[in-house]
């Protein structure tokens, strides 16, 4: 069983975050590690930033791992949906 390694958005989950989580993201990747996102504090959100949680999905399913989230605020989970994201996010909402 690999080790998991947690990656926290933080408050924006946007374009300006995106080198910096790129970089957190990579290490966790170079290590060989499952990863955990918390994202229950994100105000905001924009298309650059769920598109690098996008392509971390894919590197890491890729390398045999799993990406896992702690917590979603309804800011990611809204724009996820507007985006046409949620699914490939594993962000779909449960039918009410």
């Amino acid at each position: 069983m690999s080790q998991s390694v947690s990656i926290d958005c933080g408050a924006r989950l946007s374009i300006e975050r995106v080198e910096a989580l790129h970089q957190e993201m990579e290490q966790a990747l170079r290590d060989a590690r499952d990863i955990e996102l918390k994202a229950d504090e994100v105000q905001y959100c924009d298309t650059a930033g769920l598109q690098l949680i996008l392509a971390l999905f894919r590197a890491v399913e890729s390398a045999g791992h799993s990406v896992s989230w702690s917590g979603v605020s309804e800011v990611v989970s809204d724009t996820a949906s507007i985006l046409g994201m949620s699914d490939a996010l594993t962000l779909a909402q449960p039918a009410a």
